[in-house]
């Protein structure tokens, strides 16, 4: 049942995807750029480029959401004297298709609200600086956005104002939760919702969430300050059915899809996470919902699926870790958008859908992953899964000196968590099942396979406290976890053989026996440290005979493996038989 998944893991799953989080196109609907007509029109390079006639309009159209007034960047393209003053930088930007801040690789056309210049658009300003840069005329003294391209919800039904919070000037990164009550009185059908940050220097990203209960409320009470702190979150408040809402830099308005108003019931609490960023300089936040309402509710229900990693564990210095999961669909879906999200030390994410048939259909790739341009991404033509499709997630990431984006110097470990210098690997995408009854079955089987992945990331948590309590000599605190680590994963190999080698220690040879014999059974006799925890058991028992020969067996299997590690384990302990 859906309900029996654990509650905190729940929580940290669902909280830790959506630090993610940060995303809005999921509540629009198919808008085509006119980037389109623009690429099926190749008209040549005008003998002279100007500001006026040919970049001012480029700036309008791609580059003032960041670079406008109230600037997410560093500074503005307002006017032809901003422009003139980095026109360079402009070209080496442009050039290497850094700006605009585009990820995915891949086929043009298959994601809504591409940001992506033309080959002549940025040959424009190329020559324009190889022209000397010229103003033109009549030259425009401040530029403004275009909104031709982006689609225009109209005016708000509702907009509901958070409680202003004060950044302080320095610290660590912050996770603030808001909470008002939405002022409804009735049930509404939220069609589209816009997420204003209120302050783009200081909010990374930001999601909005809503609770039902009173438990964010409650969390609110217990501080002075506006909201409470915490990505992974310990209240009710969860994303509205169905879908993300929030906001990153750069991300491109598109209407809302037909039919998916989600429910907003009277007396509801809107909960927004603003991720912030300290700047040197105390800054106060004050971020605004805009509401827009549909006269009819849903006749199509989307859901989330998640495709998660707990288990991350990145070395120092490794430039090529790997993280990998699969989801098979247990019913028909169609994919409407797809949302990859890493940190720091990503560097290639991909996502594939195996159909049963053995075909391969491609999801996203993104070969240059950067946390800070992070977004979702809807396709223009949803994509058809059938039932038994596999949707393998494979993510790449570096940890060494060489990628710019490490925040340590010099580099270090890095595990799972929620922090920005933590790391995640999570594919969520937003899928149509077919009917309500496919919605439900799909999302009690998503339900099922996180509750399996979430045992077994606390089986290996308490796996590795009881290692390191072992190490140390603490055999009563690795006892307890060890056994914690088996309430969750009774089939755990490591703790299995970690409880053999303790009881080996305590010269306890009839648990030994007992817990090493279930260790090499589970494995199938094909883990090297179980058999040489049976082979130490089992000469503690005076079989010296079966101890040499299980002894060989785990030297062969550690061989046949390769990793030297393992062969170095398995000697050592062997080598402790003939003592």
């Amino acid at each position: 049942m859906v309900s029996s998944e654990n509650p905190h893991m729940l929580g940290r799953r669902l909280s830790s995807v959506f630090a993610v989080l940060i995303t809005l196109v999921l509540l629009g609907g198919v808008f085509v750029s006119h980037r389109a007509s623009r690429d099926a029109a190749i008209l040549p390079v005008p003998d002279q480029v100007t500001w006026a006639a040919d970049i001012a309009p480029l700036i309008e159209r791609e580059c003032l959401d960041c670079h406008g007034e109230d600037p997410l960047a560093p500074f503005t393209l307002l006017s032809y004297e901003n422009a003139a003053e980095r026109a360079e930088r402009i070209v080496r930007a442009t050039s290497a298709r850094r700006m605009p801040p585009w990820l995915p690789g891949g086929e043009h056309g298959t994601f809504a609200g591409e940001r992506i210049l033309t080959d002549r658009e940025i040959e424009l300003f190329r020559a324009w600086v190889e022209d000397g840069a010229v103003a033109g005329s009549p030259t425009p003294e401040t530029l403004v956005a275009d909104e031709e391209e982006v689609w225009q919800p109209g005016e708000p039904d509702l907009v509901v104002t958070l409680p202003t919070y004060p950044l302080a000037a320095r610290g660590h990164d912050v996770y603030r939760n808001l909470v008002v009550e939405i002022p409804v009185q009735e049930t509404r059908w939220v069609e589209y919702v816009e997420l204003r940050p209120g302050n783009r220097t200081a909010v990374h990203h930001a999601r909005v969430m809503v609770d039902e209960t009173s438990s964010s409320r409650q969390l609110d009470e217990q501080d002075s300050d506006p909201g409470f702190d915490g990505m992974e979150l310990t209240s009710n408040a969860t994303n509205p059915d169905g879908h993300f809402i929030g906001w990153t830099p750069g991300k491109t308005r598109l209407a809302p899809l037909d039919g998916m108003a989600w429910r907003l019931e009277p007396g509801t609490d809107l909960v927004v996470q603003l991720h912030l960023r300290t700047s040197g300089e105390p800054q106060e936040v004050t971020a605004q919902v805009e509401f827009h309402f549909a006269d009819e509710p849903p006749t199509r229900r989307p859901a989330i699926l998640v495709v998660s990693s707990l288990q991350i564990d990145i070395p120092a210095g490794a430039t090529d870790y790997a993280v990998s999961n699969s989801f098979t669909l247990p019913v028909d879906v169609d994919v409407l958008s797809v949302y990859p999200h890493a940190h720091y030390l990503g560097k290639d994410l991909r996502a594939t859908a195996l159909l049963p048939n053995g075909r391969e259909i491609p999801l996203i790739h993104i070969p240059e992953w950067d946390f800070n341009w992070q977004d979702d991404y809807r396709f223009i033509r949803p994509i058809p899964l059938p039932a038994g499709t596999t949707i393998v997630k494979e993510f790449a990431f570096d940890n060494s000196a060489e990628n710019p984006h490490n925040p340590a110097d010099p580099p270090k470990r890095v595990v799972y968590g929620s922090n920005s210098d933590d790391e995640m690997a999570d594919l969520i995408l937003q899928v149509l099942p077919r009917n309500q009854a496919d919605r439900e079955e799909l999302i009690q089987a998503q339900a099922w396979q996180h509750e399996a992945e979430d045992m077994a990331y606390m089986a290996e948590i308490e796996y590795g406290r009881g290692v390191t309590a072992f190490d140390v000599g603490d055999l009563d605190q690795a006892t307890r976890h060890f056994q914690e680590s088996l309430q969750y994963r009774a089939d755990h190999i490591g703790s299995l053989v970690g409880l053999a080698e303790l009881f080996v220690r305590r010269a306890d040879a009839q648990s030994a026996l007992m817990i090493a014999r279930q260790g090499v059974q589970m494995s199938n006799r094909q883990d090297a440290r179980a058999l040489a925890a049976l082979a130490m058991a089992q000469a503690l028992g005076g079989s010296m005979g079966e101890a040499r020969a299980t002894a060989n067996e785990a030297i062969a299997r550690a061989r046949a493996i390769g990793d030297s590690d393992v062969i170095d384990a398995v000697d050592s302990r062997v080598r402790a038989l003939a003592r």
